[in-house]
């Protein structure tokens, strides 16, 4: 095989609620993540020896700092395989916006390099894999919908929603992730009380829209990014039921009723010089099935 092209998606947490802090130093978390159609495409040819990165339209390290170089290099290790691998990404995923967007690259790069060199590795065998890259990595190797517990590693399918419309809109400035969990850390107590998930059975899942959507790093992100809670006010006053920050923030996401309205008010907040898109949750993960 001569390249490999993935789509390599965004999440969203619809909820995400942080339990406490484990012993081996990360945290317990709650979450249900949901893909949605903003993609990166990650694209792989295979080299004689060595791994590089090139990234278009985002100002990215190219070396062992990149987590998809570090896929890479994990993967043909772990594999014995002595080929390299050319890697070229192209971003649309705002960078450090609690979307995921490293996170999606490193799967689509194990994804990637197990098809270029025809590992033979399983889809599980790669999301088992995943987890030692980052907590978020084995959910972009899942269901386009799930429940994850644990640190991240643990998921859960739930049943999908047909698509719906969703915009994305990002402040322009990234949130550090170990910052925003050490602002939570500082305020979990034993006595706090832990936002639920509603009751709901395997067949029929989580009701749309999501008016049980919440994110616990609303409450110490926000006090310190004035930009982030602007753009949720934004979102708010064009309609948007719910509105929420996405992960540790940087990216907030509108429910809205239709394309239109999703259309509509992704204009109107990069009319306010924001980074917005007008998208769709998905109902199937591309990473499972490149082909699609």
């Amino acid at each position: 095989m001569t390249a490999v092209v993935l789509r390599s998606p965004a999440k969203i947490n619809l909820f995400l609620e942080v339990v406490g802090r484990r012993p081996d130093g990360y945290h317990e978390i709650v979450s249900v993540m949901q893909l949605v159609d903003l993609c990166d495409e990650v694209a792989l040819s295979p080299r004689t020896s060595g791994i590089r990165v090139a990234v278009r339209d985002a100002a990215l390290p190219d070396g062992p700092d990149n987590l998809a170089y570090r896929a890479a290099a994990a993967l043909l290790d772990a594999a014995g395989c002595r080929d390299g691998v050319d890697i070229q990404l192209a971003k649309r995923i705002p960078i450090g916006g609690g979307l995921g967007g490293g996170s999606s690259n490193a799967a689509a790069v194990l994804v990637g390099v197990n098809r270029l060199f025809a590992l033979g590795w399983t889809l599980a065998e790669l999301r088992t894999f995943s987890a030692r890259l980052g907590s978020d990595v084995p959910f972009f190797l899942g269901d386009a919908l799930a429940l994850v517990t644990g640190r991240g590693e643990t998921l859960k399918p739930l049943p999908p929603w047909p698509a719906q419309p969703v915009v994305i809109a990002n402040a322009g400035r990234p949130v550090s992730t170990a910052w925003a969990y050490g602002e939570v850390s500082s305020k979990l107590t034993g006595g706090r009380g832990q936002v639920r998930l509603p009751p709901f059975t395997g067949k029929d899942g989580l009701p749309w829209p999501p008016v049980w959507a919440f994110n616990r790093f609303e409450e110490a992100v926000l006090p310190h990014r004035p930009e982030i809670g602007a753009l949720r006010a934004l979102l708010l006053q064009g309609g948007g039921a719910p509105v929420l920050m996405s992960g540790s923030g940087g990216s907030v996401f509108a429910v809205v009723p239709d394309g239109a309205a999703a259309a509509r008010m992704a204009q109107a907040a990069r009319d306010a010089g924001w980074f917005a898109a007008a998208v769709a949750t998905l109902i199937d993960n591309p990473l499972r099935n490149p082909e699609a």
